[in-house]
């Protein structure tokens, strides 16, 4: 049976290559009933999460019940020179629904670019410290330059002047937003969690519950060199001297969850409805902006860490996109925050808890239960079995679409055809029974054989078995090759949410015509677009209505058949 091959459960997660990696993680997965993997048992792991990505072999290598927590390309986003690529070409293409982005310049190739932008108004920023140059000074834009290969705030830098400008590998140079919205003095940033766990059909969540991360000086201009008035990194702030400190409004240390910044605007009577909903689109709109280089893919997933920023008129910022994003664990709202979602995006995702069965594809049997009786077992054993080949012949039908056969040979429903589907089961899939040889040049009605003249009884009885196999297993490439099959789930019919998790894109799932896995880019841009403005002219043309009535009517407004992404209160 298929429990030889898995091993005798439960389902067996591994971390990085080592098994190192965020204490949190692992915590979570061993609450779900799981264990962890161990590479001297020879078992094998069912899910693999790495900080970085994985080699194209070990997508191509993928068995129907292992799972990883990268996409081939999905992380082309969190670079931060693609990403400013990226969102260049789409705002020339699309116009100013992509203006969500501080305009930026990727060093060396664009130098010559930004000195030209940094001359404009008639004099280049220069070294020299006479007071007319002063003057100029502060009346010039503020630049931040970003190491692409760096993270957590480091070789992170604030000018003015472009002789200060001083780099030894690729950078992104942007526009500095000087006018943050500040609560009590303090800078702050928003950690927003997103799961993409399907780019064949676009399928894109956001959590509900994020992180609001402040720096721990109080913020001025006349201080560039100071990252504790500039960067909100909390990699970088819980190393400052103010972190402990009692700060005005936002208290110790440097973080508040999104329900405590919200119940900040509600008290500073602040009407944030119209701001969610603009970051609700630059999500989307920034997933959009690479998804023609995603290739097909099967039991994979990618979760991403958005940081926004807000300026003072409540209009969102992107900074950047983080792969694998921070999973530690310092203080109150981390673990307010961060536990309970990825419980909940495994939920999502279909993966399971132990002592409830496997969610996806029921492979793991718990025969300790004393309530089960045999003929139960029996009857659970065979739906399993059931489920299981099914997946596993998608397996077989994706690596055979994409490494062997044209998209002709895909739809010929020829007697080759069959022999293969039946050599790739037998091939990666463990023997479950000995089949008989027969020929495979079947009728399409079950013959009504003469047990007397054609065989014995025992071998009609091998061949009705066969028979009924084949065409259980046609049926169930027919209901495969109607849909995108990826991580266990039909993403054409993706759930509205899943816990804290809601589903951002598609805005509405039609189960008839599942329209929105055959959409453009154009045609999605275009829906964005007609979102932001229903949600713009909303907030403007009721100005008293409560959250929930315009809910209601952007809802209505979209013919949405999901939720509206809002953080709690």
């Amino acid at each position: 049976m298929f429990e030889e091959c898995f091993g005798d459960g439960p389902f067996v997660f591994r971390i990085n290559e080592s098994g190192a990696g965020p204490q949190l993680l692992a915590q979570v997965c061993l609450e779900r009933g799981w264990r962890e993997f161990n590479p001297e048992s020879g078992e094998q792991w069912n899910l693999w999460w790495r900080t970085s990505g994985f080699p194209v072999s070990h997508h191509r290598n993928l068995y129907a019940w292992q799972y990883i927590n990268h996409i081939p390309k999905g992380s082309a986003i969190c670079r931060k020179d693609n990403l400013v690529r990226y969102l260049r070409c789409m705002r020339k293409v699309y116009g100013s629904i992509y203006d969500f982005s501080p305009h930026g310049y990727n060093l060396p190739l664009e130098y010559t670019k930004l000195a030209a932008e940094c001359s404009r108004g008639g004099r280049l920023l220069s070294g020299k410290n006479d007071v007319s140059n002063d003057r100029v000074m502060e009346d010039k834009p503020i630049w931040i330059c970003k190491p692409v290969a760096q993270s957590q705030g480091r070789g992170i830098f604030l000018f003015r002047k472009l002789s200060e400008l001083s780099y030894d590998s690729n950078t992104i140079v942007q526009r500095y937003i000087e006018k943050p919205l500040l609560i009590g003095g303090y800078k702050f940033d928003l950690r927003l969690y997103v799961c993409i766990p399907s780019y064949h059909p676009v399928t894109i969540y956001m959590y509900r519950e994020g992180l609001a991360r402040f720096g721990t000086d109080k913020f001025s201009l006349n201080d560039l060199r100071n990252p504790f008035r500039h960067l909100t990194n909390s990699s970088i702030n819980k190393l400052g001297p103010g972190y402990t400190e009692m700060k005005d409004r936002i208290g110790s240390g440097c973080k508040w969850t999104l329900r405590q910044l919200r119940r900040y605007f509600q008290q500073a009577g602040i009407s944030d409805w119209l701001l969610w909903q603009r970051i609700s689109s630059l999500v989307i709109l920034t997933v959009l902006s690479h998804v023609n280089q995603i290739p097909p893919t099967v039991n994979c997933f990618e979760f991403f860490g958005f940081d926004v920023l807000i300026d003072s008129s409540l209009r969102p910022w992107l900074l950047e996109v983080n792969l694998s994003p921070a999973l530690s664990n310092d203080c109150d709202a981390d673990r307010s925050v961060k536990k309970p979602m990825l419980h909940d995006m495994f939920d999502l995702l279909g993966l399971p808890l132990y002592n409830t069965g496997l969610a996806v594809f029921d492979i793991w049997l718990d025969d300790s239960s004393e309530n089960n009786n045999e003929e139960d077992k029996d009857r659970t054993k065979s739906a399993a079995f059931k489920n299981t080949l099914s997946v596993l012949n998608a397996a077989g039908r994706w690596r055979r679409k994409h490494r062997k056969m044209s998209a002709k040979q895909i739809s010929s429903r020829s007697n080759s055809a069959v022999r293969a589907k039946v050599r790739t089961v037998s091939a990666n899939t463990p023997k479950i029974v000995n089949l008989p040889k027969v020929n495979l040049h079947m009728p399409k009605a079950k013959p009504n054989y003469d047990v007397n003249k054609n065989a014995s009884f025992v071998k009609m009885k091998y061949l009705s078995i066969f028979y009924s196999f084949v065409l259980q297993f046609d049926d169930d490439v027919k209901k495969i090759n109607s849909r995108k099959w990826g991580n266990g789930r039909d993403w054409n019919f993706a759930p509205s949410s899943e816990g804290g998790w809601i589903r951002l894109w598609p805005v509405s799932v039609e189960p008839l015509n599942r329209n929105s896995n055959g959409l453009s880019v154009k045609q999605m841009v275009s829906k964005i677009i007609k979102f932001t403005k229903s949600a713009k002219d909303l907030a403007k043309n009721h100005p008293t209505a409560s959250e929930c009535q315009l809910n209601e009517f952007l809802q209505q407004e979209m013919d949405m058949s999901g939720e509206i992404w809002i953080p709690p209160v």
